[in-house]
Order: C-alpha cells, then sequence, then structure tokens
C-alpha cells in the first residue's frame, strides 16, 4: 500500500540531462550513487586500460583465478601488524603507528596515505607492491585510528548494514548504522540544514538522504520485533527535524509521520496523535497524515482503536481534497476500513 513503508520520502532530483555530470551527481545509469563512486569510476579505468587507484572495490576479492596473487582487504587483515610494517618496510616505506598517525591527522581518507607512499617511492611499484600499499594502509588505519574512522570504515560500515539487510539481519544492520550515524552527526556543521550538505561529510558511495531514510525505515521495522529500538528510532528522527529544517517538504512529513507512528509503538498514543494531527492541521492538502492516523486509529486489537474515527479521517481527507490521495490508495483504506464494520453490524 503506498505510503505506509517507512523511510518513503523522495528527495526531489535534478535533471542531469546535461552533457556535464559533475562528479557528485547522482549516477545517470540510476544506482543511486554518486556519479564519481560508478560510472565515473569505470569509465576512467576503460579509458587508462587498468583499475583506478581510488577504486575501492579492486580490492575486494578477485573474481578469477588469474588474480589469485593479488592482495585483497582479507588477506592483509589476517596479517599480524608487524608483519604489515615489515614488508612495507622492505618496499622503502615507513608503517609505525607514529608515521603513520602524523599523515592521517589532515587527512580522512586512508587510500590517500598509500597514494602519498607510492609517490614516494624511488622506483614505480609493481601491481602486486601497489595494491599492498593500499590495502595495507587502510588497514593499518583500522588498527593505529580507530577512534577516527576512515572514509574506507564509513564506506564499509554502509556496505556491511546493506549485507546485513538484505540477510534479513535488520537488528545487526541497525546497530552498524547507528554508529555510523554517531560518526557522522559530529561532522555535521549547524549551517548544514538540508541532506545534501551533508553529502560534504559523508564521502562514500551512497548519498546521505538515500541512507537516512533506509536507516529509518530499518529502525521502524526491527521495531515491530524489539521494542528498544523504538526510543531509539525517536530520538534519532528527532536530531533529523531539528538538524534538517530545510530539507523538501516531502522529507519533513515522511520523518514527522514516521515519529507518529513510533510514539504510537512506543505505547505514547496521545503523544503519536498529536503529532500526527499537528500534521494534518498544518498541510491539510497532504495526505500522510490522515493515513498515519487512520491506520493508527484502525488496528482492531490496538486499545485505543477507533475505526469509525478512522473512516471520518480519511473522508475528510477525500472531502478537502487532499492533492495525492491516489498516491496514498485513500479510496483503498477507507474501503479495508468500511468493510469490517458493515460486517460487524
Amino acid at each position: 500500500m503506498a505510503g505506509v513503508a517507512w523511510g518513503v520520502a523522495i528527495i526531489p532530483q535534478k535533471n542531469y540531462s546535461s552533457s556535464v555530470i559533475g562528479r557528485n551527481d547522482p549516477c545517470p545509469c540510476g544506482s543511486g550513487k554518486k556519479y564519481k563512486k560508478c560510472c565515473l569510476e569505470s569509465e576512467a579505468s576503460a579509458q587508462a586500460g587498468k583499475a583506478s587507484p581510488d577504486l575501492w572495490s579492486q580490492w575486494e576479492e578477485p573474481a578469477g583465478p588469474t588474480l589469485k596473487d593479488l592482495w585483497t582487504l582479507s588477506k592483509v587483515a589476517c596479517l599480524e601488524t608487524t608483519d604489515i610494517v615489515t614488508r612495507l618496510e622492505k618496499l622503502g616505506i615507513d608503517g609505525c603507528q607514529a608515521s603513520f598517525v602524523r599523515l592521517a591527522d589532515a587527512r580522512t581518507s586512508a587510500l590517500s596515505i598509500g597514494r602519498v607512499w607510492i609517490g614516494e617511492l624511488t622506483m614505480p611499484p609493481g601491481t602486486w607492491e601497489e595494491d599492498f600499499i593500499c590495502v595495507a594502509a587502510c588497514e593499518l588505519w583500522k588498527r593505529y585510528c580507530p577512534e577516527r574512522p576512515s572514509a574506507e570504515m564509513v564506506d564499509d560500515w554502509v556496505t556491511q548494514g546493506y549485507q546485513l539487510c538484505e540477510a534479513h539481519k535488520g537488528g545487526e544492520a541497525v546497530d552498524v548504522w547507528l554508529r555510523l550515524w554517531e560518526h557522522v552527526r559530529l561532522k555535521i556543521e549547524p549551517s548544514m540544514t538540508t541532506y545534501s550538505d551533508a553529502d560534504a561529510v559523508f564521502e562514500i558511495s551512497q548519498f546521505f538522504g538515500n541512507w537516512i531514510q533506509d536507516l529509518i525505515m530499518e529502525i521502524g521495522n526491527t521495531s515491530i520485533r524489539d521494542n528498544k529500538y523504538t526510543e531509539i528510532g525517536i530520538r534519532l528522527i528527532r536530531e533529523l527535524l531539528d538538524q534538517f529544517v530545510d530539507e523538501s517538504l516531502n522529507a519533513i512529513l515522511n520523518l514527522r509521520c514516521d515519529l507518529g507512528n513510533l510514539l504510537f509503538r512506543a505505547d505514547r498514543p496521545k503523544e503519536g496523535e498529536t503529532a500526527l494531527l499537528t500534521i494534518i492541521n498544518e498541510h491539510p492538502d497532504q495526505s500522510c497524515g490522515y493515513a498515519y492516523l487512520s491506520d493508527e486509529l484502525g488496528r482492531s486489537k490496538q486499545a485505543n482503536a477507533d475505526i469509525p474515527r478512522a473512516i471520518t479521517l480519511l473522508e475528510q481527507a477525500l472531502a478537502y481534497p487532499v492533492i495525492d490521495a491516489v498516491d496514498w490508495d485513500l479510496e483503498y483504506r477507507l474501503a479495508a476500513l468500511r468493510d469490517p464494520l458493515a460486517g460487524a453490524r
């Protein structure tokens, strides 16, 4: 049913039909990723005849046996720190903690340290050496600077969360993403009042707005099975509403509706109803407030159920009329509420 899923806020996208695509624009392939983290890299790699040096995915597990001798993230992660440092020393690179921390101090990316190391070598490294240098830099950042996650670590948390979602492990995904949110939140400045503003400190393949909606959706789904996530979701949404005051109306209304839903789920029906009625009063031409509140009032097994009032709300929305009744399936919702009531008479 349209409109009832968590995290459905649609962020208006610019029209990128121009032949010039910015590095941070949405990729025209429709992946939802930034152009620089999607097709730009593959296009550049094809032109150069080899993988781009900042293509993070090249260090995932190789697909074919011809690459079996190349270094991968998992291979380097199995090495002791002293072994990594020794291998780097043989290449003429100082990988000790003090030296690494000095390089990391003014940087956010571990790969940028790998590039510095490569640039300081007297002889160009081979493919094997270059792979090891870059992957080693990423692994050493995890060990030397765990309190200040690198851009690669942040991207890894995003990816890990999506993998857990696909494995139907929503609670674990939420835990990973909440750790990421606490990291990103500290970097968001007061002047960053839209999701696109936050992209400046969310330097990964996903857009911040897309990811935060997915986080809210997973919190909503997980809170059905584990009530501890209900209060977590309430707190998160309030933080988002306080920060991103200039976000699109559609996104703001979806956040406020999700907040109302969670307040009902937290056994705070008066607060939830007040939150949703405020949306209706402020935006009587928008369906979301009517739909969410009628859903809550129409749950027949709840103590606060009031199906006649839920029906009245939807009739009120259609009579106003709201501008997006079809998008929110208000006619279908109304029919679904009327039939059980008629059958009970």
